[in-house]
């Protein structure tokens, strides 16, 4: 796994990348299609002139360039958009407005093409989100993607689509990176959320696993070594709080804990510190039966 942030001028860029060898190989696990209005058949999909050698398709709030198929093309919007309804109704309660400017997708013929044009680190399959603001507000997203058919629509399209709408609704900021990894993991197949968390046991009996405190204060990501635990820890942590109250107050969590610091937002929201958290969180993970069984948050 690899990913990056940097500020250019002023506006936030924030690379939030998912690029994983074992996951390239989790190809089980259904569409989430509660989310009303958002099925396959109610999204309508134009395809557009050609622009500078890519083929262009357009649904309400996505503009994607390709090299692929029509067939693709629409499998890839749609999950898009199911994808941004599902979570903007499971984190806030609604739809939201439209997304102007559309947000854009870019899916990439191969590896090679993804590193070339964006210059990110290549592996199996991947690919990140652009965010690109002013002044708090969001005004622009971007979204690159390369991989297997499969890997694309099951695991990097949720994935990345939850880092868009994520993206200035838990405060002015960049959304902390321990819970915009563990949200969005949470869009993709069962399958792929198993992959992140199978090395959890291990990680947790060689006492490698971060205090939670620790996680839910840190400001960006690990040093490269430590990425599976982060990875790992963030979902579960994300899943473990969303069972208790809901996605919604977790949001509100986050939101708070943004804003007033996370010892005051964890008392507010869950009535706990941080040291019953963890002892908490701990008995979920590793000695309750139903934490080995990870729910798709839709995508």
């Amino acid at each position: 796994m690899c990913m990056a942030s940097q500020w250019r001028g002023g506006p936030l860029f924030v690379i939030l990348t998912l690029l994983s060898l074992s996951l390239a190989y989790a190809e089980t696990g259904s569409p989430d299609r509660r989310a009303a209005g958002s099925t396959e058949s109610s999204v309508e999909v134009r395809h557009l002139q050609e622009q500078d050698g890519w083929r262009v398709a357009e649904t309400v709030n996505f503009r994607l360039w390709h090299q692929h198929s029509h067939s693709l093309a629409e499998a890839v919007l749609r999950t898009a958009e199911r994808t941004r309804a599902t979570q903007l109704r499971k984190w806030f309660g609604e739809i939201g407005v439209r997304w102007e400017p559309k947000c854009r997708i870019y899916l990439y013929a191969s590896g090679e093409d993804y590193g070339a044009a964006t210059g990110a680190p290549v592996q199996w399959g991947g690919g990140h989100t652009d965010i690109r603001t002013a002044d708090g507000r969001v005004i622009g997203r971007s979204i690159h993607v390369y991989g297997s058919q499969t890997f694309v629509l099951k695991g990097v399209v949720p994935h990345e689509v939850t880092h868009a709408v994520l993206a200035g609704r838990l405060g002015n900021g960049r959304v902390p990176r321990w819970a915009d990894e563990g949200m969005a993991i949470l869009a993709e197949a069962p399958a792929h959320i198993a992959m992140h968390l199978r090395f959890l046991p291990r990680w947790h009996a060689d006492d490698a696993l971060y205090p939670t405190r620790t996680l839910v204060e840190m400001r960006d990501y690990p040093e490269p070594h430590a990425l599976g635990v982060f990875y790992a820890q963030s979902v579960s942590l994300v899943e473990f709080l969303t069972r208790q109250k809901g996605a919604e107050r977790f949001a509100a969590f986050v939101r708070d804990g943004e804003r007033n610091g996370y010892a005051a937002a964890l008392h507010k929201h869950y009535g706990w510190n941080f040291a019953e958290l963890d002892r908490r969180w701990r008995q979920h993970a590793f000695y309750e039966k139903n934490a080995a069984e990870p729910t798709s948050g839709g995508g």
